[in-house]
């Protein structure tokens, strides 16, 4: 596509934009939807943070939309080639995903766009993008994906150490976002943060994650002894704090032979293998359940209270 038609479209589009704003066929995120999506977490970060920053939404809409419909009680996850994206990239670059609602009331269907942070009246929605449907989920069907079951199911005091990478840069894109939905948001955004950052002491394990750091560089014994980390005579882990590693395989010198030595015996090894995969594979669906189970006790948790921070949940499940 040459610059001169991505510039017209771009143009379109704002129009298109500025005129569903004036005529409220369009809007901004409002404090309702912020507020039933805090009770969840992703890598640490608080969902209801994150689905307001542009920047990290816009190119994830399959992941973003299967997490924005956890703030509705009635909706649907939409995959459908949208004509922006038809012009942009052509049909097959053309789907997208997002999510339709009727909770925002009026008698009318809405559309929740994470890539753009804004909602849509579906009508006016499909006037521009005329989307073509290739596959609808249902409420349900998101809640029993893997992918929210795992979300539902994580440890937010083990996930919030990504915080002390991540924090500092977010903060930084909000802060020089050229985005409208960021900017819209930005306020409400940098409240949050501060706040999240003092309920989990953030300068405390800045400091903390410094100190271990120095430690790998000169004491890794120290380290694996903080973390209670056990290893072989290879330097594998063999567990981390009393929870062994699923993926370990215990080698003698015979496995060692084999690999590095012994073709053949590689190809003997087959049966070996085999039994191997399939203890994996119980460990594998042993695991899903206890996931499913953590999801279930969390959503029981959220359903007491659908509005709190998932960080200041007392008693919550691990």
């Amino acid at each position: 596509m040459e610059e001169r038609e991505i510039e017209e479209l771009e143009q379109k589009h704002r129009e298109w934009l500025i005129k569903g704003l004036k005529e409220n066929k369009v809007f901004a995120f409002p404090d309702v939807l912020f507020d039933y999506l805090r009770p969840y977490s992703f890598g640490g970060l608080p969902v209801s943070i994150l689905l307001l920053i542009t920047e990290m939404n816009n190119g994830h809409c399959y992941d973003r939309a299967m997490l924005m419909q956890l703030a509705f009680d009635k909706c649907r996850m939409v995959y459908a080639n949208t004509e922006s994206l038809r012009i942009r990239y052509g049909e097959e670059g053309a789907e997208h995903a997002y999510i339709e609602t009727d909770e925002f009331g009026g008698g009318k269907t809405w559309v929740v766009d994470t890539s753009t942070g804004l909602i849509y009246e579906k009508e006016y929605f499909d006037e521009f993008e005329k989307p073509k449907v290739n596959r609808v989920f249902t409420k349900e069907e998101c809640m029993q994906s893997k992918y929210i079951q795992d979300i539902l199911a994580s440890d937010f005091e083990k996930d919030k150490w990504s915080l002390v990478l991540t924090l500092p840069m977010i903060e930084s894109a909000i802060k020089h976002s050229n985005n409208m939905g960021t900017i819209v948001y930005k306020e409400k955004l940098l409240e949050e943060i501060a706040k999240l950052k003092e309920v989990i002491n953030f300068d405390a394990m800045q400091k903390e994650v410094k100190e271990d750091m120095q430690l790998m560089r000169t004491n890794p014994s120290a380290l694996d002894k903080k973390f209670k980390i056990v290893r072989d005579k290879y330097g594998r882990e063999i567990s981390r704090d009393g929870v062994k590693n699923p993926y370990y395989q215990k080698t003698n010198k015979k496995d060692l032979k084999s690999l590095l030595d012994d073709k053949k015996e590689l190809e003997l090894n087959s049966l070996v293998y085999e039994k191997m995969l399939k203890r994996n594979i119980k460990i594998h669906i042993k695991e899903n359940q206890k996931t499913q189970k953590r999801a279930s006790k969390q959503l029981k948790i959220i359903a007491q209270n659908p509005t709190q921070n998932f960080y200041e949940q007392k008693g919550k499940e691990k």
